[in-house]
């Protein structure tokens, strides 16, 4: 019973995924690429431009590594409860 809603849910994924490159393709949205390439840069003054990036900070970095344990161990142990009830 499980594995066939997990059949089910890679195939939606994946169906949703082409649908998503294929509008995006279908509404030149990857035309411009010179364009898209400065959209990060749009609003800021030279200044902060010739600074160069902001580094990130330790907490910002330590909550991201936290919520990938987080995900890893909730698949892993989703996995594991999938395997041990076949």
């Amino acid at each position: 019973m499980f594995v066939p809603l997990w059949i089910v849910f890679l195939v939606t994924g994946l169906v949703m995924a082409v649908f998503a490159v294929t509008w995006g393709i279908r509404a030149k949205q990857f035309d411009d690429q010179q364009r898209a390439r400065f959209l990060p840069l749009a609003g800021l003054s030279k200044d902060e431009i010739d600074r160069g990036p902001i580094k990130p900070h330790r907490a910002e970095t330590a909550a991201v590594i936290a919520l990938c344990i987080v995900g890893f161990s909730a698949l892993l142990s989703g996995l594991f409860t999938a395997l041990r009830h076949l």
